[in-house]
């Protein structure tokens, strides 16, 4: 049997972003998740500006003052991005983890606490600009085999398989044990909707910060 440490995610991912097109159709059933209440992190709408097209929306989390983590691929072709209705920029960006750190000026939040190893975890969203818990499980560490375009050489990913049914949008989304703190970063859900989603491991997160 092949240690599910090592194996690669499938190729039928779908990144968890929205474009404002498809608001109708998003369904808002959120479950309590037991994520430590005041104790978790802050979560953040970020809207990324693209060329004349609607800007694309994903979610971040507070990462300390003046620090939001969000995932990489919703900052493809920006031109402006806000967070929390602030104006942010870049800091630092790592696409084959799909991670990056965004500056917000003004941001003001405590350092964000990374957990270990654990099944027990949910997710914080969004929902109608306010956050909420959403249930969902571990169901196992992987390494994610990834290339940005056809030909390109690989990279891997250290992941989480999540048994966890997430919207459009979510992208970015804050993986939480039940003491407020990251295991990891949403970033995809199966593309067949069969209640399977994709985070970037923290421990990937951790290295990312530290070389803030």
């Amino acid at each position: 049997m092949s240690d599910p440490r090592h194996t690669a995610a499938p190729h039928f991912l779908r990144a968890a972003i929205r474009r404002p097109l498809a608001l109708g159709a998003v369904a808002c059933v959120v479950l309590a998740a037991g994520c430590g209440g005041n104790d978790r992190p802050e979560v953040l709408r970020v809207i990324v500006a693209q060329d004349g097209l609607l800007p694309e929306i994903a979610t971040g989390v507070a990462a300390g003052d003046e620090r939001v983590l969000t995932v990489a691929h919703a900052l493809d072709g920006r031109r402006g991005v806000v967070v929390g209705g602030r104006p942010a920029r870049v800091l630092r960006i790592d696409r084959g983890l799909d991670l990056a750190v965004l500056s917000v000026p003004g941001l003001r939040a405590p350092a964000l606490r990374l957990g270990g190893d654990g099944t027990r975890a949910g997710l914080v969203v969004l929902r109608d600009g306010r956050a909420r818990d959403l249930a969902g499980s571990i169901r196992r560490h992987v390494l994610v085999r990834w290339s940005e375009e056809p030909g390109d050489p690989p990279s891997d990913r250290p992941g989480l398989e999540l048994a966890a049914t997430v919207d459009p949008g979510d992208s970015g989304a804050p993986v939480l044990d039940p003491h407020g703190r990251l295991l990891g970063v949403l970033y995809a859900r199966a593309d067949d909707d069969d209640g399977t989603a994709w985070a970037v491991d923290a421990s990937a997160v951790r290295r990312l910060l530290l070389d803030d």
